[in-house]
């Protein structure tokens, strides 16, 4: 650490350094994390629609320039200027880049939420749609306004004016997300929980372990609820000095989470060779089974919903815009 500061500027910085190169580490995980996803993704559906493409592209994009962004700036607080409280009270040009890319990102994917809960509702439910859109876009506006603030000021002190942008900023963006999680919530589980399905024969406790297992983890992805609760954290954390910089482990993995959760969501979908194998089983039982659990976990006009029976199956054929595909769903 640098000479001359005294005991309590020493924890302080230490604060500081700490919460910016461990959020740093984490951000590069993350971004570890979405990368295969989108390999993933390009690999198992090279025929989705463009504007698919499009929006997994600018998510991706965002997340990598975020990365670099901050692994710059912790380079020059860490290595190149390491403990040094002159460069500190500087306001780093990663901040309010960062400060746009993040929620641009979350709008993205908000937005993509928001259509999908349209589709999920067969078109019906207009209201939900229309307010998580509202909330997202009140949320950017907030913290672009926040970008262009902390553009034209210098100092790290100056982030403090930031703060009450900050809780308009939770209750546009955490509310959407808010809604976005019950309305998927409410379509992925509670609507098929009436269809009462028959269950494979196959009563052993690891493979129903397992199918839980599974069905949780990508419910907890696909409703955003990782998004909202690392909105939360970083608001409740923020300007708070007994955590120094640590609030910045939400903000440098948030676009990385959205993106992450609207990879999920992509890549959860039946691809043809799925599809194609489904069909083949001899079982009318696994055949019902496999169709139950692929519109109980992946149910959006992304895909042909499925709810098969010995007797019936149906298909969301309506609901194709230009044409669907069976096997990718899009």
């Amino acid at each position: 650490m640098s000479a001359g500061l005294s005991a309590a500027e020493e924890v302080q910085t230490n604060l500081i350094l700490g919460g910016v190169v461990v959020s740093n580490y984490l951000s590069y995980l993350t971004m570890g994390i979405v990368l295969p996803s989108t390999w993933s993704y390009f690999s198992k559906f090279p025929a989705d629609r463009w504007w698919i493409k499009a929006i997994v592209i600018l998510c991706v994009s965002i997340c990598i320039e975020d990365t670099i962004g901050t692994g710059i700036w912790t380079y020059d607080w860490a290595v190149a200027n390491y403990g040094n409280p002159a460069v500190m009270a500087i306001l780093p040009w990663a901040l309010p880049t960062e400060g746009f890319l993040m929620p641009t990102c979350g709008l993205t994917v908000q937005l993509f939420y928001a259509w999908r809960v349209w589709m999920m509702s067969m078109g019906k439910n207009r209201i939900l749609p229309v307010v998580i859109g509202c909330l997202s876009i009140l949320g950017w506006c907030v913290l672009c306004w926040t970008t262009q603030l902390a553009a034209t000021h210098k100092s790290m002190a100056d982030i403090k004016l930031a703060l009450p942008a900050g809780y308009i900023w939770l209750v546009g963006s955490v509310g959407a997300d808010f809604v976005i999680t019950g309305s998927m919530i409410y379509y992925l589980d509670l609507r098929f929980r009436l269809m009462k399905p028959e269950f494979s024969s196959d009563n052993s406790a690891n493979w129903f372990l397992r199918r839980r297992l599974r069905k949780l983890i990508v419910r907890t992805v696909e409703c955003n609820i990782l998004s909202l609760f690392t909105q939360v954290v970083s608001t409740s954390t923020f300007n708070r000095s007994s955590v120094g910089f640590y609030f910045l482990i939400p903000d440098m993995t948030l676009a990385k989470i959205y993106t992450f959760s609207l990879l999920v969501s992509l890549n959860s979908r039946q691809t043809d060779s799925d599809h194609e194998t489904s069909e083949g089983g001899s079982s009318s039982t696994g055949r019902e089974e496999r169709g139950f659990e692929l519109t109980v976990l992946h149910t959006s006009s992304l895909l042909s919903t499925q709810v098969s029976s010995p007797a019936q199956r149906e298909t969301a054929g309506d609901l194709r815009f230009g044409g669907t595909d069976a096997g990718t769903g899009v």
